[in-house]
This record gives C-alpha cells, sequence and structure tokens, in this order.
C-alpha cells in the first residue's frame, strides 16, 4: 500500500507545471487602451498561445525551436518600448508594399489601403517588400493605434505569442 501524499508535495507539483505552462505555453492579458477596437475592446482578458510558431527562449526575443511565422490576420502579442502590445500582422515576410502620394499618403498591403501620416510615409516608403524575418504589424482602429506604421517593422522573433481566445 502507497503511502498518502502530503498536501505540500501537490501543491508545489501543480504549481511548478502552473509555472512551465505560464512561461512556455500560455498566458492571460487584460487589453489596455483603445488599438484594436471593436476586435479587442480595453479590458477584455485574452489567452496568449505561446507555442503557436515555436518553442520560444524565456525573457529572450529568439526561439529555440521554430515550426512556423505570423500570417496575415494573427493577432500577435510583442514587446514594444517596453511593454506587451497586442496588434493584427497584416504582411509577413517577402509581401510587397506599394506606396503612394494620390489622395494622402498611403500604402497598399495586398488588396488593403493603409493611411498614412506624413511621418509614418518618409520612415516606411523606401522599402518594396516586408524584410525577411520581420513582419507589418497594424492596430485595428487604426486612428488611435501606435504600430508599425510609428515603429517600423517587427521582428518576427521578438512576436511572443499569439491570441488564442478572448
Amino acid at each position: 500500500m502507497k503511502p498518502p501524499r502530503s498536501h505540500t508535495t501537490v501543491f508545489f507539483a501543480v504549481f511548478l507545471v502552473a509555472l512551465v505552462l505560464k512561461i512556455f505555453a500560455l498566458d492571460i492579458m487584460r487589453v489596455s487602451g483603445p488599438s484594436m477596437r471593436p476586435s479587442l475592446e480595453q479590458g477584455t482578458f485574452v489567452v496568449e498561445f505561446k507555442l503557436a510558431w515555436g518553442i520560444p527562449v524565456p525573457f529572450a526575443n529568439r526561439y529555440l525551436v521554430r515550426w512556423g511565422l505570423p500570417e496575415a490576420g494573427d493577432v500577435v502579442i510583442y514587446p514594444i518600448l517596453g511593454r506587451y502590445v497586442i496588434k493584427r500582422c497584416v504582411a509577413g515576410a517577402g509581401v510587397p508594399l506599394e506606396f503612394s502620394r494620390e489622395g494622402g499618403y498611403s500604402v497598399r498591403v495586398g488588396e488593403r489601403v493603409i493611411p498614412l501620416n506624413d511621418d509614418q510615409f518618409r520612415k516606411l516608403c523606401g522599402t518594396a517588400r516586408v524584410p525577411d524575418g520581420m513582419i507589418f504589424a497594424l492596430g485595428d482602429n487604426m486612428e488611435e493605434s501606435r504600430d508599425s506604421r510609428d515603429y517600423g517593422f517587427v521582428s518576427a522573433d521578438s512576436v511572443r505569442g499569439k491570441v488564442l481566445w478572448k
């Protein structure tokens, strides 16, 4: 007959499993700010899936093993300017970018025309394609979003995870 396990052992085993899941696989985040409206409202909790594209190295902007990259339409989480942000991947590496000055500054990504201001146009217009290893990410509420139009392309290695559930 096996001796009964102590409550302390069970507690620490559950704690260890939860910690490993949080570091490597799943996390819960709360949306702050209006940049992803109407898809994600401020205060909404989302589940982040960290294994969407590979096994991330904790606390580093790289992957131990990678099996995919963010694709257009994926809602991704990545660090920028010292905090994590939630944005939509609009284009991955190699996607052509067509810049225009007609009727105001804009960039065409596939069939989508994205408005730009003067500063954003100057920062991005020298690029014909999304660079290798990068993504172009935007907030759904472009009027109130700071995104790739402002700080440039996002390294695919720095993308921490994909929004799995909201």
